[in-house]
């Protein structure tokens, strides 16, 4: 029997839109060509015709037979269900006939296995932008009996019906547009099990995990019940005004966020050198000692100077206005910032963008401001956590005059700079109100990428989903604590979307990221994003965890070696999904914790061999730490087969341990000995 959920597959097909026009027969974005059904499950076709129509489905082999088909009457709504008898895996292609007033066909359609691959950006890169990587796989992309579709980034404050979107087969020529991650991760089940794979890509750079989980389902959760309730309420608010009120609305939010703006730069202008010395002016001394030469547009975090540094810098550059461009408007174009910044011309503040990080800025300066001759351009640049700096291409900057033939002067190339205050202890900015954007309806907003990309997919058969996602979770202590509850939750909500509630859930711990605090035993955040992770683990059947802090980028949060990720969640699916629990795929975990002598005892839980260490040297990243809580660096030995004392004597007797626990453990080294996989911090 199929499993169910709180609500039937009918009620769920049948509510997610009131909207669509009863005409002709039509499909979700689930059923198009060269899409992938889910073997050994019967398959549920749904979409939408006039009230009452009958609608037939049939599944048509290449010579014209039908191996299955299904009817049903479509309710008053007009939405239909037809249910379909399972079918075994093949490559060969089917027809699906969908027939009412009109028919429509689908065609080359397969039966394999099909996994929603979800998350943000880590997901989300492609093979493309994956270097040596593309090249390899570009290389075996001749598997038409992969497929994948690949979900546009939409959002909705109720559930959509459907999405622009259509299924595409792996060729060398397609494949540089498939999610890197779920690349090789289909590729080896395609190897292992020899059934089409679908892959159905469902993921958005940057976002939280709220967004992706239902409203009902976080609202039931005494932490997020009063957030769900306001945005419920103003959700009922929004589509109770006309227009105009809205306008109205958004008019009065705008100069909340303009004052609120102001408030912010001056708070924040008030403790910086920069601000208070003027830098911006346009006869501020440029010493050579002071302001050091700099190439724009510079990412901070590809330079050694600045990456993992936040907070302000300034630039300059005096460019010469020619005569005709005297007293004329002009626009400067600086391309994408990442994160705030101010633009001043002649020591004058023109404009300044806060809340809206990697948006190409271009700014209208005054007729009044622009002078022939010597022109000071000045730049104050905020960059509160992560990457920042100019991050658009070098021909979008530059300065345009349209009274002059559109003119250009381009700013790009060699600009002066220094540096201003960190960014510890600032205020976060105000957030930029939305013009005719309903409540609900932000990339932010929770439930909104849940409506709107995957709703539209809820009732189809999936094998399962994997995920990568949280650094967008991890900004501070509260939210990666919040994960611990946030997580299942959102596990909980595809489950019920897809009517699985034991539905596969392959989960990517994060990878290693910053700098490593070598002087800092226990430091940073992801430690305790990472750690919610794995207790997601053990709180969610059939949930399971991969550890990838071996192949992570101190620089650089998208790490390119997306090839180990998805083979590692390949190996988790074969071993949890696919009846080959001889597959290792966690890497050592801990099992007990035993007080010695003089240590600390670690007993671990090790697959298919026993511990060593990757680099042969003695088990390292350790911190353990007595009743005052404060840790320290902790000596380590192997004690075969399966176990680690931890000492330290600056710590004779320990209460608390922590291995790898650093948002860049890079100095932890404990692996199983034959599968190499790392234990998990």
């Amino acid at each position: 029997m199929r499993p169910t959920n709180s609500a039937s597959l009918t009620t769920i097909v049948a509510t997610l839109s009131a909207s669509v026009a009863l005409a002709d027969v039509s499909l979700p974005a689930a059923f198009t060509d060269h899409m992938v059904l889910q073997r050994d499950r019967r398959t549920h076709v749904f979409g939408s015709a006039q009230p009452s129509e009958q609608i037939t489905v049939e599944l048509i082999d290449s010579k014209g037979a039908v191996l299955r088909s299904g009817k049903a009457i479509a309710g008053q709504g007009g939405r239909f269900v037809v249910e379909l008898a399972p079918m075994a895996g093949s490559d060969d292609p089917l027809t699906l006939e969908v027939k009412g007033a009109n028919t429509i066909s689908v065609k080359d359609v397969v039966v394999g296995d099909v996994w929603v691959a979800g998350g943000q950006s880590n997901m989300e890169w492609t093979l493309g932008g994956t270097g040596d990587q593309t090249a390899a796989g570009v290389a075996i992309a001749n598997e038409s009996s992969i497929r994948f579709l690949r979900v546009p980034h939409v959002t909705a404050n109720r559930a959509a019906f459907t999405v622009t979107a259509a299924w595409r087969t792996l060729t060398p020529a397609s494949a540089p547009d498939m999610g890197a991650v779920d690349f090789w991760f289909a590729q080896q089940l395609r190897q292992a099990n020899g059934v089409p794979i679908g892959i159905l890509e469902i993921n958005w750079g940057g976002t939280r995990a709220e967004p992706w989980t239902d409203l009902a389902t976080l609202g039931a959760d005494p932490l997020y019940t009063a957030r769900v309730t306001e945005l419920r309420h103003s959700i009922d608010t929004w589509n109770s005004l006309s227009a105009a009120d809205r306008e109205a609305a958004y008019q009065a939010d705008r100069k909340l966020f303009q004052e609120a703006g102001t408030a912010w730069w001056s708070a924040i202008n008030a403790t910086d050198p920069g601000a208070k010395g003027k830098w911006y002016s346009k006869d501020a001394p440029e010493e050579v000692k002071e302001w050091k030469p700099v190439t724009l547009p510079l990412r901070w975090n590809a330079d050694p100077v600045r990456k993992n540094v936040d907070g302000i810098e300034w630039y300059r550059r005096t460019i010469e206005i020619p005569a005709e461009w005297d007293g004329k408007e002009c626009f400067v174009e600086l391309g994408a910032i990442d994160d705030a910044d101010v633009l001043f011309v002649n020591g004058k503040p023109i404009a300044n963008t806060i809340s809206d990080i990697g948006t190409a800025r271009k700014y209208r300066i005054p007729a009044a401001v622009m002078k022939a001759g010597p022109c000071t351009i000045a730049i104050e640049l905020l960059d509160l956590q992560g990457d920042g700096g100019f991050t658009g291409s070098p021909d979008v900057m530059r300065i345009t005059c349209a009274a002059a033939n559109n003119a250009s002067i381009p700013l790009s190339g060699e600009w002066l700079a220094r540096m201003g205050r960190s960014a510890s202890g600032l205020p976060q900015p105000p957030s930029r109100p939305s013009q005719e954007i309903a409540p609900g309806t932000g990339s932010g907003d929770p439930a909104s990428m849940f409506n709107a990309m995957i709703a539209p997919f809820a009732g189809v058969e999936i094998k399962g989903a994997i995920w990568y996602q949280g650094e967008s979770n991890a900004g501070s202590i509260a939210d990666a604590e919040a994960y611990r509850s946030l997580l299942p939750l959102t596990i909980r909500s595809w489950r019920a979307a897809f009517q699985q509630p034991d539905m596969p859930f392959g989960i990517v711990s994060l990878a290693s990221h910053h700098a490593y605090q070598e002087n800092e035993p226990v430091a940073g955040v992801w430690p305790l994003l990472r750690d919610a992770q794995l207790a997601t683990e053990r709180s969610s059947p059939n949930a399971g965890v991969i550890t990838t802090i071996d192949v992570g980028d101190a620089d650089d949060i998208h790490p390119r070696d997306k090839r180990t990720v998805g083979e590692r969640l390949a190996r988790w699916a074969m071993a949890t999904s696919y009846g080959k629990p001889d597959t290792a795929w966690r890497g050592p975990r801990t099992k007990s914790v035993r007080r010695d002598t003089d240590g600390i005892v670690i007993d671990f839980d090790v697959e298919r061999g026993r511990l060593t260490t990757r680099d042969g040297k003695a088990p390292a990243g350790f911190a353990i730490a007595g009743a005052d809580g404060k840790f320290v660096k902790a000596d380590a030995e192997l004690r075969p087969p399966n176990a680690i004392k931890v000492r330290s004597s600056a710590v004779p007797l320990p209460v608390e341990i922590r291995y790898g626990w650093q948002d860049n453990p890079a100095d932890a080294n404990v692996v199983d000995e034959m599968s190499k996989l790392p234990a998990h911090p």
